[in-house]
């Protein structure tokens, strides 16, 4: 019996030879070819079988013979798969390499109509140009979550699951309420520990919602077993794929979908997921060779004690307010919490100057806004009028408020002049339009004074200050005339 099942075996892994040969830059070899260069041999597979296609060779003969050469190889004693070894080397078929938990760590990349019409989604039109715009923004994030994943023993494709989600995104926002690069409604991040407050959304910032991503879909796997049900619940919610199990006596994704139990939305995302995984991990194949993906995200971190706006914290690290911004997703009113410390990212290099700034600014200055409740009547012109501010300021600092949707007891931050003093909306009345005095003004530099000092006093950015007076650096001497406005 074991005579025979050698015997099968070596015709079987036969078949596969003109298949290495011909996709081989060298000699054909003259053992069986290691299909052993992914962890997951079913993808190894489908490689050898896109081969045989393109060698013109029986694509379906070639993958029934590795499909059952897998199979005969688990089941021979170990007498007759030593001998087998030695005959067709080590691992023919890349068992060796998957690891113990291969299930767990893999997702595999099934190919089907379904799958295919994604795919044909992400290469063409405009899809094809949305995909090349998520290629581009997965290089600031692609290595954080994959290590995370690996880290905690789950798939590194599921980094494909945010790029369908959100198009790595961190600021996505969607018409259900899901926001960032995961998509979380409040209260699931909330449920994995992320905060969803007035002053910070973490489902915005891209480390700590994926932390929060890769435990929830760790539950989902615990619980259904399967990578395809945990991205469906993902989607849809565990309970709707639960109940979708129990209607159709079936835990297998594609009988969930073909009996139409789950929503059209979730029929379509486990395709799409599989495509986008396909698509992106064969991108010169697709033809998104061109595609330069932007550089990971590196940054020094400091700590903020208070609540300071965003461009008090630009003009201390002597950065661009939105480089600020592109840090720190995560803080929606552009100040950091009241009463409290918490950590700010800052481009690298940064952090030095940034506490020795910081530490020169009095508290009675962190602040330059104010919080306004939206009372009847009221428009944001009019509401922008009373703060000495523009209508396009106020919708920038609020998420892009419509000013068609004002509603009444409505929260509003109000970017003010820094020479502007901090004060609620409630003691502001309309004759206290607080504007910068106008006309040129030029300083001349004293000892010990600095430009982000001189910045701060008169009411603008270092950057501002270098523009206007063709410095190549910050650094200034006394005697210095420094141009403050034209």
């Amino acid at each position: 019996m074991q005579g025979n099942r050698m015997n099968r075996l070596s015709l079987m892994l036969g078949m596969l030879l003109p298949v290495a040969a011909a996709c081989s830059t060298g000699p054909a070899p003259v053992t069986a070819p290691d299909l052993g260069q992914s962890p997951n041999s079913a993808q190894a597979e489908s490689r050898i079988i896109t081969k045989a296609e393109l060698a013109d060779l029986d694509s379906a003969v070639v993958e029934q013979a590795a499909g059952d050469a897998e199979l005969a190889i688990e089941t021979l004693d170990d007498t007759t798969r030593r001998e087998f070894y030695t005959l067709f080397g080590s691992d023919p078929l890349g068992l060796s390499k998957r690891p113990v938990n291969a299930g767990q760590v893999e997702i595999p990349l099934e190919m089907n109509a379904q799958v295919e019409r994604w795919i044909e989604f992400f290469t063409t039109g405009k899809g094809r140009d949305r995909f090349a715009i998520y290629l581009q923004r997965a290089g600031r994030y692609e290595g954080m979550i994959r290590k995370k994943a690996h880290d905690a023993q789950l798939p590194e494709d599921l980094l494909y699951l945010a790029m369908i989600e959100s198009g790595m995104n961190p600021n996505a926002y969607s018409r259900a309420r899901a926001v960032g690069l995961w998509q979380f409604i409040a209260s699931t991040g909330r449920a994995y520990g992320l905060e969803v407050s007035y002053w910070m959304d973490e489902r915005r910032d891209p480390f700590r919602a994926t932390d929060a991503a890769i435990a929830h879909l760790g539950d989902l796997y615990e619980r259904f077993g399967s990578w395809y049900l945990a991205a469906a619940a993902y989607n849809a919610g565990a309970g709707r794929v639960s109940r979708g199990i129990q209607r159709t006596g079936s835990d297998d994704f594609w009988d969930l979908s073909d009996a139409r139990v789950l929503r059209s939305e979730t029929r379509n995302y486990v395709p799409k997921l599989l495509a986008a995984a396909i698509v992106a991990r064969n991108a010169v194949e697709y033809g998104f060779g061109d595609v330069e993906p932007m550089p990971p995200l590196e940054f020094d971190v400091v700590h903020v004690p208070d609540a300071t706006s965003f461009d008090v914290l630009a003009d201390a690290a002597e950065v661009t307010e939105a480089e600020i911004r592109d840090l720190n997703p995560h803080f929606p009113r552009q100040v950091t919490p009241p009463d409290r410390e918490v950590d700010l990212r800052v481009p690298v290099g940064r952090a030095d100057i940034f506490a020795t700034n910081y530490a020169r600014v009095p508290a009675s200055e962190r602040v330059t806004w104010l919080e306004h409740v939206v009372t009847r009547g009221q428009t944001l012109g009019a509401i922008a009028n009373r703060y000495g501010t523009s209508v396009a300021a106020i919708r920038a600092t609020n998420n892009n408020v419509s000013p068609r949707r004002l509603q009444i007891g409505q929260r509003l931050v109000i970017p003010r002049s820094r020479a502007a003093r901090v004060a609620s909306a409630s003691s502001v009345g309309p004759s206290e339009t607080l504007v910068p005095p106008d006309g040129p003004l030029t300083v001349t530099v004293q000892p010990g004074d600095t430009l982000w000092a001189l910045a701060r006093q008169y009411g603008t950015s270092t950057q501002s200050l270098m523009a206007m007076n063709s410095l190549g650096s910050s650094v200034i001497r006394p005697g210095d005339r420094i141009m403050i406005r034209r």
